[in-house]
């Protein structure tokens, strides 16, 4: 009886660890980057070096748009964003530490899944190649072109571009096509 009990415990365990890929946040939601096609987030591990500074954030969704104040700090541990309108006053907070993910303002609706927002980050801040095998994982191609400026990323369902990330030391610029939405980031 006790083996069956053991068995009965265990099996399902290894089945669920060799059903996760390595580096992904298994128990968050996935981000549908089409209507058809998810991905899992990576871990804070893959990002590139560390950001720990004040940014100016314009987003636009359809035909809205607003502009933000942010403190960010980003490193291989956890992406932690506070938001503040122009006064100073604090708006809210984002944070992803691989495990939980998080948003804590009335800006964003409350079905809106803060997993889609860091998606969007990693897509500028992460490793290159390990976004690259992220994506692949689930049949979508994601490129990365070096310029004179910095560098731009694509995310590709087959022919169709699904984002266009634009970095330079200065900015960057995250455009969804198939969303139409945009954010606009500029390092203060």
């Amino acid at each position: 009886m006790k083996k069956n009990l053991l068995a009965f415990t265990f099996i399902p365990l290894l089945l669920i660890s060799c059903a996760s890929r390595k580096g992904a946040g298994a128990s968050l939601n996935p981000v549908y980057v089409t209507n058809s096609k998810k991905v899992q987030l990576l871990q804070p591990a893959y990002m590139n070096g560390q950001i720990d500074n004040q940014q100016y954030l314009k987003m636009s969704f359809g035909d809205q748009s607003f502009n933000l104040l942010a403190y960010v700090f980003a490193d291989q541990s956890s992406i932690d964003i506070q938001l503040f309108n122009d006064f100073g006053a604090e708006m809210g907070n984002l944070y992803y530490d691989g495990f939980e993910c998080t948003v804590d303002s009335a800006l964003f609706p409350s079905n809106l899944k803060p997993e889609y927002i860091i998606c969007d980050l990693q897509n500028a801040w992460y490793s290159f190649d390990a976004l690259k095998e992220n994506y692949a994982a689930s049949k979508l191609t994601f490129t990365c072109e070096k310029t004179e400026n910095g560098e731009i990323r694509k995310v590709m369902s087959g022919n169709k571009l699904i984002e266009l990330i634009e970095i330079t030391d200065a900015d960057i610029r995250i455009k969804n096509y198939l969303r139409h939405y945009e954010y606009y980031i500029v390092n203060e």
